[in-house]
């Protein structure tokens, strides 16, 4: 008969084990403040292409000024009361979606220390790139995201994504599941106690 095992992760690694300072709070690798300061500025470059949404959103309601809110519209020029303007409409939307969905990826990712995360911050300011076909209040949007990129670079990040991976590569340790009983156990000292309390 085989004794059942259950592998369990050990305790938070020591910093000596890691290589880098971890947080007294989390026990994780410490995030340094340019890491915090690149994730500040996606999340600013998200901010950016909302207002510059809702402002597009204000001044495209008004037939007069539909085709001037954005390149896509004035190069295309669709009757602002056909399927067109409707399509057209929708892709300004599906930009937008993916202008905030790259931002807000570079930015978690960032957080948690990804390590594709320098090549993929830049991979997301080329999705943010698709703002030159609305207008420059979109392309402000890539100015934050830049400088989050541009931050990721540094050897302070650098270190902090190595010590993230050595963080989540600490072994299982496996513990045996054998004598642990279940349920309420005998107070010990009562005439139940058989002597041991096994938790």
């Amino acid at each position: 008969m085989t004794i059942a095992e259950i592998a369990t992760f050990p305790a938070l690694a020591a910093e000596e084990k890691t290589g880098y300072p971890l947080s007294l709070r989390t026990g994780e690798p410490r995030r340094p403040v340019v890491l915090l300061a690149a994730i500040a500025a996606c999340w600013l470059s998200v901010v950016v292409t909302i207002i510059a949404f809702g402002r597009w959103w204000w001044l495209a309601s008004g037939v007069d000024n539909f085709h001037s809110t954005a390149y896509l519209l004035a190069w295309t020029k669709p009757d602002p009361v056909s399927a067109l303007a409707v399509i057209m409409v929708i892709v300004i939307g599906l930009i937008v979606l993916l202008m905030v969905a790259a931002a807000g990826v570079a930015a978690y990712n960032a957080w948690t220390g990804q390590p594709w995360i320098r090549t993929g911050a830049l991979i997301c300011l080329g999705v943010t790139a698709l703002s030159l076909l609305l207008n420059l209040w979109f392309a402000a949007a890539m100015i934050p995201l830049a400088a989050g990129a541009a931050l990721l670079w540094l050897p302070e990040v650098q270190g902090f994504i190595a010590g993230m991976q050595d963080f989540h590569t600490v072994e299982p340790v496996v513990v045996p599941t054998t004598g642990i009983k279940y349920g309420p156990q005998p107070l010990i000292g009562s005439r139940e106690d058989p002597g041991e309390l096994n938790i």
